[in-house]
């Protein structure tokens, strides 16, 4: 019952605890509300305490917040205890985790953890990608008005158009292709009948002028040499025009005040581009720009109305595990801009195989190299979500490198045969040279899944490379060590004798797969316990040869390059 209104309020020094019932009637008042004696009465909702001006303002007793007892803050803190430990085995299970000898009986450092996330010993890796930000292009094409935009003919369209369907679609999933040659042709037809540029649709152009980068930029040149222009440049500098032209037109749709699924789709394509360019910092700062995007117009649920014009249910999961991918795998390493708490999206499906497929049969289709690279990232993520978490020893740290290699064993023997790592061998050979015949991606997509793996075991086991180092650890980790070594032979030995011309091999992650393994092998060719291998030395040596055939077309190669070789040379004066 609130106070009487017309009852004058009095004004004291200090708030009343007990009720107003208790006071008139001078007993005692246990200060609670109800108070007992009130319940006792059975006027419990009479309880209430008075009214007073103190200072000049109105007020009434309040009760404080509970303060929490050191008994119940203890129990607290074991029970917060307690949940970690459980997301910690979410994260990596148990079953998964095989147990493994103490190597050490001291608790990680937390800085040299943070230090230890992703990077190597030396700190070469973010070194490269210092450089790489650091450096720009001499000659930059540039593109600051409707002037200054290249237009292909209308047969060079056309065929960047279907080239980037046949060797880039599995990469970036951004376009459904009927529809997107649709709206080519419509934009040559205006273009040839005199109608400025400037009136196209702005965002379209960004997603057009991406793919013919994008395209040209990972053509051979051989292939590039077909090519019909209205006027005669250099493959390399034309593909850098329209990468300028495509982020003209991004800035000019206002995309990062406007939301627009045509700016996640050119971005997407685009991070095709961006390293090779040496653009690594606007690449990242616009691929989050493009994960914002698409989470504000609902790309991150099962379908987006606002992409629905554009994109349909399957093509918009595509484009978001692309996003997703590339995001977790990011490199250089950082904290991930999306968890997958954050979002409701399936796996990329594969379609269903066409009614004349014989039963029990393979069905190949470009679709599987995605999911495969889907499952993949979310193995990293939770592996480096891990690694944040903590440990508190290295035996911790030791079951997760080996629960991750587990998973990825897992997602391999998962692989449909066409795509299986060993599947040059036995009665598959025969299978094998038919589906190569028939559909050419096949020998790329397995050729990149074989060094995504081999890189990512490198990534994950050099993380003990410190133990494994260790002279004074007497059960270091040689098995990581084994793994990580054989690993980056191995990615080396594949680039240099896999039969394609250095222009086909000019993509950045290719070179960023070789730069990774040199320089786990420059770290064991300078340790003394390994007498410094003269077969690492080759390797080192192999790999520099391979990147120097391809850093007038990549800019990360140009700087690894030099990274390596600096480095080699000082281990020589040594």
């Amino acid at each position: 019952m609130s106070q009487d209104p017309f009852v004058s309020i009095r004004t004291t020094q200090r708030v009343p605890r007990s009720c107003t019932s208790c006071s008139s009637r001078k007993v005692r008042c246990d200060k609670s509300i109800p108070c007992d004696t009130c319940i006792r009465r059975g006027q419990p909702e009479a309880c209430v305490r008075e009214l007073v001006i103190v200072r000049g303002e109105m007020t009434t007793y309040r009760d404080a917040p509970h303060v929490p007892t050191y008994e119940e803050l203890n129990s607290e803190n074991e029970r917060l205890r307690q949940e970690v430990e459980a997301l910690k085995a979410q994260i990596f299970g148990s079953s998964s985790i095989l147990s493994s000898h103490d190597l050490a009986g001291h608790t990680m450092d937390p800085l040299l953890r943070k230090r230890q996330i992703d990077q190597d010993e030396e700190g070469l890796e973010q070194k490269l990608w210092d450089s790489l930000a650091s450096v720009l292009p001499a000659t930059k094409p540039v593109v600051s008005s409707w002037d200054d935009i290249v237009l292909p003919t209308r047969s060079c369209s056309e065929f960047l158009v279907d080239y980037d369907e046949k060797w880039n679609s599995w990469v970036h999933y951004a376009l459904e292709y009927p529809h997107f040659r649709v709206e080519c042709d419509g934009f040559m037809t205006a273009m040839a009948n005199g109608i400025p540029i400037e009136y196209a649709d702005i965002s379209w152009m960004a997603v057009y002028f991406s793919v013919m980068s994008a395209a040209l930029l990972m053509m051979d040149d051989d292939e590039a040499e077909k090519l019909t222009l209205h006027e005669p440049f250099e493959h390399q500098v034309l593909s850098q025009i329209w990468y300028n032209t495509a982020i003209f037109c991004l800035h000019r749709t206002d995309f990062m005040r406007v939301p627009n699924i045509r700016c996640v789709q050119a971005i997407a394509i685009l991070g095709i581009c961006f390293n090779n360019f040496g653009d690594s910092d606007l690449g990242q700062h616009m691929w989050s720009c493009a994960l914002r995007i698409a989470q504000r117009i609902g790309l991150d649920t099962p379908y987006s109305e606002l992409a629905g014009k554009h994109l349909g249910e399957e093509s918009q999961h595509r484009l978001w595990w692309t996003l997703v991918i590339c995001e977790w795998l990011s490199l250089p390493c950082h904290p991930p801009a999306v968890d997958e708490l954050d979002f409701d999206v399936p796996y990329p499906q594969a379609p269903l195989p066409p009614p004349s497929t014989v039963a029990g049969s393979n069905h190949e289709h470009p679709v599987h190299y995605h999911i495969f690279m889907a499952r993949t990232a979310n193995v990293w993520h939770r592996f480096l979500k891990a690694v944040r978490l903590g440990h508190e020893t290295i035996e911790d740290k030791v079951r997760i490198v080996r629960a991750v290699d587990e998973e990825l064993a897992a997602i391999i023997n998962t692989l449909p045969p066409h795509l299986q790592p060993d599947m040059d061998s036995g009665d598959d050979e025969e299978q094998l040279h038919h589906v190569r015949s028939k559909e050419s991606w096949v020998t790329w997509q397995r050729f990149d899944l074989t060094l995504v793996l081999l890189h990512l075991r490198i990534r994950v086991n050099r993380t003990l490379q410190e133990q494994w180092l260790s002279t004074s650890n007497p059960n270091r980790p040689d098995w990581a060590r084994t793994v990580s070594v054989s690993s980056s032979v191995s990615i080396i030995w594949i680039n240099s004798n896999w039969g394609q011309p250095a222009s086909m091999r000019k993509q950045w992650a290719l070179s960023y797969h070789i730069f990774t393994a040199a320089i786990l092998l420059l770290r064991e060719f300078d340790d003394s316990e390994r007498n410094q291998d003269e077969g690492h030395r080759e390797v080192i040596c192999t790999a520099i040869e391979m990147l120097d055939q391809v850093k007038s077309r990549n800019a990360l190669a140009h700087h690894a390059s030099l990274i390596l070789r600096e480095r080699l040379d000082s281990i020589r004066l040594v």
